[in-house]
């Protein structure tokens, strides 16, 4: 059986990538059952699939439920899409570490500045893939809730040189809420908005210092600014 490493370095689509059997199985599952009990739907999502066909990119959304990522991933299938995950997840259970890793998600250590996990973000992203991120680092329960965006979203935007595509995605947060036992079923809807770039001239101009903060709280305005349709 490959290492874990294996899967974080190799890409998940095009030359060379590595076997999608487990990814195609679950995905497809997947899609049936949240299409039953969630009856998801996904907005201006065909005009950002057109604009970005082979192309590297990131997808950054808000965080309200562990499937956040699921949605997300289902409705772009069969491209795939790779998120970044805290390294407690893949430290559980052996099991569900090697499950993700077949999904393509890779560990990061939270807290710190993890170089290995920022490198082979800007490697996949390079090389025409797609990631997942969730600048608010956790989910986001209540209104009330502090919440600090995290900035290595910046600075993978900057490095690996990709535009990032907000998406805001709706009732996820009635899916189990907080102090709740048990889990509901409310339709979930995913909104997709314009990409932005952190090589704009407005981000540009900034020194590194003001510029990450700027581009990050950009980003997550734009995602909150999405608004169900009519």
């Amino acid at each position: 059986m490959k290492p874990l490493d294996y899967f974080y370095d190799t890409p998940s689509s095009g030359d060379g990538h590595f076997p999608q059997k487990f990814c195609i199985l679950f995905m497809g599952v997947l899609r049936v059952v949240f299409g039953l009990a969630f009856r998801y739907k996904a907005y201006d999502l065909d005009k950002i699939k057109e604009q970005f066909k082979d192309e590297g990119f990131i997808i950054a959304g808000n965080h309200c439920d562990y499937f956040d990522p699921l949605f997300v991933m289902s409705v772009w299938r069969p491209r795939p899409i790779r998120y970044l995950a805290k390294e407690e997840f893949f430290k559980n259970s052996r099991i569900v570490a090697r499950g993700t890793s077949w999904l393509g998600i890779l560990p990061v250590k939270r807290g710190t500045s993890d170089m290995t996990a920022i490198k082979r973000a800007v490697r996949l992203l390079k090389r025409g893939e797609i990631l997942g991120i969730f600048p608010e680092g956790t989910r986001v329960r209540s209104k009330d809730q502090e919440v600090t965006y995290h900035e290595g979203i910046a600075l993978i935007a900057s490095l690996a040189k990709v535009p990032v595509v907000p998406v805001r995605l709706f009732n996820t947060d009635k899916i189990k809420p907080k102090g709740s036992r048990f889990y509901r079923f409310p339709k979930v809807v995913l909104r997709f908005g314009e990409p932005v770039s952190i090589e704009e001239e407005r981000f540009e101009s900034l020194p590194k210092a003001e510029r990450y903060a700027a581009f990050t709280n950009e980003v997550m305005r734009l995602v909150y600014d999405l608004e169900l349709p009519d």
